[in-house]
């Protein structure tokens, strides 16, 4: 019976810190979001490099695949991503070891016109970012976003 609860004890041991690994990821990840958002609104590459991968990849709006970093920075310097507000929701959040997958949705406002939003009209979106860790960090590596259609 001993040994019984003393085996108890410590898989709710390793039950509870791996909970609590889970919600540090969890804290991570959105504040590497949130990040994400700063760098777009005041278009820094320097800090969105920092956390998206080389080879992270977009499906934009504009139903397009940015393939790698690079690209998605040319949209950038292009115009295709300027905003004068853009605020990202998380829904949902799926840890799995070294993988993160977000959803949720966002809502910007463009500085002109674009394909896809009208200038200073807010526009809402759907969103899925994918992290990875690799050495001990946490990078994006793709993304899908979709314009939620109006009725």
């Amino acid at each position: 019976m001993l040994r019984f609860l003393w085996s108890s004890v410590l898989l709710l041991t390793g039950l509870l810190s791996q909970a609590q690994s889970k919600a540090d990821i969890e804290k991570t990840i959105k504040d590497l979001e949130q990040i994400g958002v700063k760098g777009i609104l005041t278009a820094d590459t320097t800090l969105l490099t920092q956390i998206w991968a080389p080879e992270f990849m977009v499906t934009t709006p504009r139903n397009t695949i940015a393939q790698n970093r690079a690209a998605v920075f040319k949209n950038q310097k292009q115009g295709l991503i300027d905003y004068s507000s853009f605020e990202r929701i998380i829904e949902t959040m799926q840890v799995q070891q070294d993988l993160v997958i977000t959803m949720g949705y966002e809502l910007f406002v463009a500085k002109h016109d674009l394909q896809e939003a009208k200038a200073g009209q807010p526009t809402k979106r759907r969103f899925t970012n994918i992290w990875l860790k690799r050495k001990g960090q946490w990078l994006q590596i793709g993304r899908h976003a979709s314009i939620i259609c109006s009725p």
